[in-house]
């Protein structure tokens, strides 16, 4: 192949490339579609795109938001998915958020939110036990590490009707948590452990 040939075949080349590249129009779209289908790996790449080849494209700022906060995005979905009834969307959104952004504080408030969809939504009860699990086991220290052993101890008290494990796991939170403001709650749960509603004083009108 002569050198006149070697450049017409470069320029062919060279406008195949800039003529299928896509426009920042079609890329923001394609990624607020994947973002809106749970593909949101896809997404975030889309939005990256954005940010690093469409410097003076006027919604950069907007895809630049997207990655700033998009925990916080996928969190937010994940509740809207919930009000709409769309539970494994749901848990899978805020999956995303407990395994790519388990530094920040949203991640364990999203692995609480899951065990919480697993209890009143799904009704796996046993699923939510072990949710909430994941709450104490991979974020000790946060905010939602308490509620979450409580949560466990309350499942097999009063869903499961597991007297034995309820009060372990009410020792637990006990021993762990001393202080904290669910412990008179726990001790009231302890008291009247596998006694049947009627034969507890302060919740007798419940059931009359």
């Amino acid at each position: 192949m002569n050198k006149l040939n070697q450049y017409i075949l470069y320029l062919i080349l060279c406008f195949f490339i800039i003529g299928c590249e896509k426009s920042p129009e079609e890329v923001f779209s394609k990624a607020e579609g994947a973002f809106n289908t749970g593909n949101y790996r896809q997404a975030l790449k889309g939005f990256s795109q954005i940010v690093s080849n469409h410097e003076n494209w006027d919604r950069k700022i907007e895809a630049q938001e997207y990655m700033n906060n998009y925990a916080m995005k996928l969190y937010s979905r994940a509740e809207t998915l919930r009000n709409e009834k769309e539970y494994n969307a749901s848990v899978d959104a805020l999956n995303y958020v407990v395994n790519n952004y388990a530094d920040l504080d949203i991640a364990p408030k999203s692995q609480y939110l899951i065990g919480d969809v697993f209890m009143n939504d799904l009704k796996d009860h046993n699923e939510a036990i072990t949710r909430y699990k994941n709450v104490v086991t991979n974020f000790p220290g946060a905010r939602e590490e308490p509620n979450a052993q409580f949560m466990v101890g309350y499942i097999y008290a009063n869903v499961i009707n597991d007297s034995a494990n309820a009060l372990k796991e009410y020792n637990v939170f006990l021993e762990k948590y001393p202080d904290h403001e669910l412990v008179d709650d726990v001790q009231f749960e302890i008291q009247w452990l596998g006694k049947d509603i009627n034969d507890i004083p302060a919740l007798k009108h419940i059931s009359s």
